[in-house]
Formats: C-alpha cells, structure tokens, sequence
C-alpha cells in the first residue's frame, strides 16, 4: 500500500494511492460494492477508515447517481419510447408525432425531468456513440461484421469506439467500463466471453446492448445465437458421408468456449459413427497458414493414412492446403480439406476449398437497422438463432 499525501483533505484520490487502485475502483467500491472483489472492498474500507475519509455528499449529489435522478433513459422507458425520440422531442418537437409528444410531454411531467445545457450535451454525446467489443483486429469474421455495421449507421450520425476483448473473459470488465465512460447510446458484443461481472456492469448501464454469438446469459435487447458447434458436426458428418474416415481437426483460439463449441462439433459426429476422435492438434494462439502447415506435418508423421482435415479457421486450411501442394499430395484424392467460419476466398482457391460459412455483412446490416430501431421506437427485445451454411467445394 502507497502512503496518504502529507496535507490537505483526504480524497478519494488519497484512499486509491493508499490502496494501490485506480480511482474508478474506489469509487465503484463507495456507490456498487457488489462489483469489486471481497479482497479489494476489505482494502479499500481499511484505508477509509485509516485515512480518515468522508465523502463529499455535495460531490456525489451533483454527480447524478442513476437512482436519484431522472434521466433521460428514464423518460424513454417511462412513454414508451426510444431515447433518440425523447431527445428529439425535447429539441425538435416538430419531427415528432403528436401522439408521441403527448406520451414524452407526460412522462416528463409524472418524472419531474428538468432538461438543462449539461444534460443535453450529454445525451447529445450519448446518442451519436456506438460501443462494439470484438475479438481481433485481424479476425475476419469481426472486420466483416463491423465493416458491415458501420455502413448501416452511416446514414445517421454516429460514430463507432472499439475495442478487443481477445477472447479474455476477465479482461472484457475493464474495457466494458472504459467504453461505458464514452456514454455510448448502445453496446454491440461480438463473440464475447461475458463473465458474471461482465453481466452486471452492462445490465447496471442501462442502455441498449446487442449480443452477438456471446457465451453466458445477458438479457440483451437484441441477441443473436450463432450456431458455431451445430456447424461443425455438420460438416463432419458431410464428410463421413462421403466416405471420408480418419479426419483430424486442427483448431485455434481453442481457449475460448466458442471454438470449443467447434471442437466438440466434429467430436460429437466421429463417435456417432465411431470413429477415431483422437486426431486433433489445438492451438490457443490466432489462426495462421504456418500453423496450418506444421500441424499437417505432425498429422501426417502420425497419422499417414490420414484422408480428411477439418480446420477452425480458412487461414489454417490455406497452410494445410499450401503444405498439400509441397508434398505434391492431390486435394481431395491424397487429402480432402475442409473449413469453418469460411469466406467468399474459399471459392477462389484450387481446388475450391469445402466451407461452413454465416454472412456476417448481412449480420452488420441487420444488427445496424435493429440498433436504429431500439433506439428510435424502442420496440420488444429481439432474439434469433443463426446457422452456417454449407458450401461444398471440389476439395472434398
């Protein structure tokens, strides 16, 4: 623990240097204790009480905790509405309905809601911001999905903030926090890991939140399942049928429960037509085409009689296929080679690589259009089920 400032009055500045935190934590300590760690609230009390700290009851009032004001969410809810046409009414009365004035203007009046100059450049803030938490940069499902995203938003005023959550579940709260203090009008999860913790900061925001293939439960406004285990026994069994016995399955990124999903897929079909489910090599680093290539290399050294691979990643089945070419093996006659999460890029290799594929620009688009509906008419919670779709291809 650091040492108090030697003058002045004790802040929570002071308890956080005494503790060895950053200031948001003692002061999420102080106002929602049920988010931080038993360890940490015990530290932070005995340096309170050490210390000598009293909270400025003058500060957290001006600070506007969410339960004891009206905010402009509150009025939202309370007509009915979406935020953004709250916020239009009260600026540009004339764009909006007569029916849905009166229902604002009485939700104001039964609330008590006072708009004033810093509540409006805040909301202003908060409705031209969308928070997205993706996996990877260079994850192309995610650079799809967002590209796709922001051309949907790009006819009204928004600007999207991003950050990657690299498929860490503890390491997702700190970056939730950091895009929540952007006062983001909505928060877009894609391919989340959404810990308990997690769960509870986004549900306390209380803004409009779209989950998108992400693990746990979070009673989201707009939710997405994608189907990532379904497809991969899918594909498995695709191959099984066509005669296909001893494939292995090469995987990436298996750290986290969506690529688990995967391998439990193709796990789940080789038994049921019993065969050997032991043929894998996994890989908790990015997909890669040289991790493609060294991993058929050890398949092959164990395995010669090997006759399919099934890859999580299109990257890792272009090394698998690059390595095919080397050892002059011929696609599929040699080896048959598959892919999960594929792309349109598949139908531009030779042979024409097998895929599983999800069209996650038309997802950008959907989810776009949804978010702008939330936001603007605040109608009932969506929730839909997505499924790959199989491209067979001349490499299997």
């Amino acid at each position: 623990m650091g040492k108090r400032r030697s003058s002045g009055r004790v802040t929570l500045q002071d308890v956080a240097n005494y503790v060895g935190v950053g200031i948001m934590t003692v002061s999420r300590v102080m106002r929602t204790p049920e988010l931080v760690s038993d360890k940490v609230r015990q530290q932070v009390q005995q340096a309170v009480d050490t210390l000598g700290y009293e909270a400025n009851v003058q500060a957290s009032h001006l600070a506007g905790h969410p339960s004891t004001r009206t905010t402009l969410q509150d009025v939202a809810r309370h007509a009915g509405v979406g935020p953004m046409t709250v916020s239009r009414a009260l600026r540009e009365p004339e764009l909006v309905s007569e029916a849905s004035l009166k229902k604002i203007h009485q939700a104001v009046a039964e609330l008590g809601y006072v708009p004033h100059q810093a509540a409006a450049t805040l909301a202003s803030t908060q409705l031209h911001t969308v928070a997205v938490l993706y996996p990877f940069q260079h994850d192309r499902a995610s650079n799809r999905f967002i590209q796709s995203l922001q051309q949907s938003l790009n006819n009204q005023p928004f600007r999207l903030i991003m950050a990657c959550h690299e498929y860490h579940q503890y390491g997702e709260t700190p970056l939730v926090e950091k895009l929540l203090q952007m006062r983001p009008a909505a928060l877009v999860l894609f391919s989340a890991q959404l810990s308990q913790k997690t769960c509870k900061l986004i549900e306390s925001a209380d803004i409009v939140t779209a989950n998108i293939g992400g693990a746990g439960h979070l009673p989201a406004d707009i939710t997405f399942n994608i189907a990532i285990g379904e497809a991969a026994e899918t594909l498995t069994h695709a191959l099984l049928e066509k005669g296909y016995q001893r494939i292995a399955f090469l995987g990436a990124h298996t750290d986290n429960r969506l690529h688990k999903q995967q391998l439990n897929g193709w796990h789940k079909a080789m038994m049921s037509h019993y065969q050997n489910a032991d043929l894998m090599i996994t890989v908790p680093d990015a997909p890669s085409l040289e991790f493609g290539r060294y991993a058929l290399c050890q398949l092959l050294q164990n395995q010669p009689d090997l006759d399919a691979v099934i890859c999580s990643h299109e990257e890792i089945a272009l090394g698998v296929m690059y390595e095919c070419q080397r050892r002059l093996l011929k696609i599929p006659y040699n080896l048959a080679v598959a892919c999960l999460n594929g792309s349109n890029n598949c139908d531009h290799t030779f042979p024409v690589l097998t895929s599983m594929r999800l069209d996650y620009e038309k997802l950008g688009q959907t989810v776009g259009e949804k978010l702008l509906m939330m936001l603007d008419d605040s109608p009932h919670a969506v929730e839909e089920d997505l499924k790959f779709v199989l491209h067979i291809g001349d490499s299997s």
